[in-house]
């Protein structure tokens, strides 16, 4: 299942008593949100940007065909030449999606780790709050 940035903006979760931050959980998905929805522009972006590229060299290839014996040769236009930059383009968008999409999974990991922190760090408050309530109700006991 592919995620858009909708589908994590709209993501809900229950509240739990000294669970996660609703505002920091809410504040990171707006902007993993805001990443996907950037990634996903770019990506459409940069696919018109091909089949314009690609309509070009369709035109210069039947341009060229009419003037094969006229000299007029352009390198930059040559379709092979064109096709390696639309794919050296593209191979850097995903490049860089996958390095946005690195940051915000180490991200993630860093706040599950934080909560299992907080749950260590929780029940450690309960036991001592059970063991200083046995320690005043044995002294009441006396």
């Amino acid at each position: 299942m592919r995620l858009n940035h909708l589908d994590i903006l709209e993501q809900c979760f229950r509240d739990k008593f000294r669970g996660y931050s609703k505002q920091e959980v809410d504040t990171f998905l707006h902007l993993v949100a805001d990443d996907f929805k950037e990634m996903t522009e770019e990506i459409a972006a940069l696919r018109k940007k091909i089949e314009e590229k690609d309509g070009q060299i369709e035109a210069l290839q039947s341009n060229h065909q009419g003037n094969s014996q006229g000299g007029n040769h352009h390198p930059q236009f040559n379709p092979e030449v064109l096709k390696e930059k639309a794919k050296k383009i593209i191979r850097v968008a995903w490049e860089q999606a996958e390095s946005r999409k690195k940051k915000a999974e180490q991200e993630l990991n860093l706040l599950k780790k934080d909560v299992q922190k907080l749950k260590k760090e929780k029940s450690n408050l309960i036991n001592t709050i059970r063991e200083t309530a046995k320690e005043h109700l044995g002294q009441f006991k006396k």
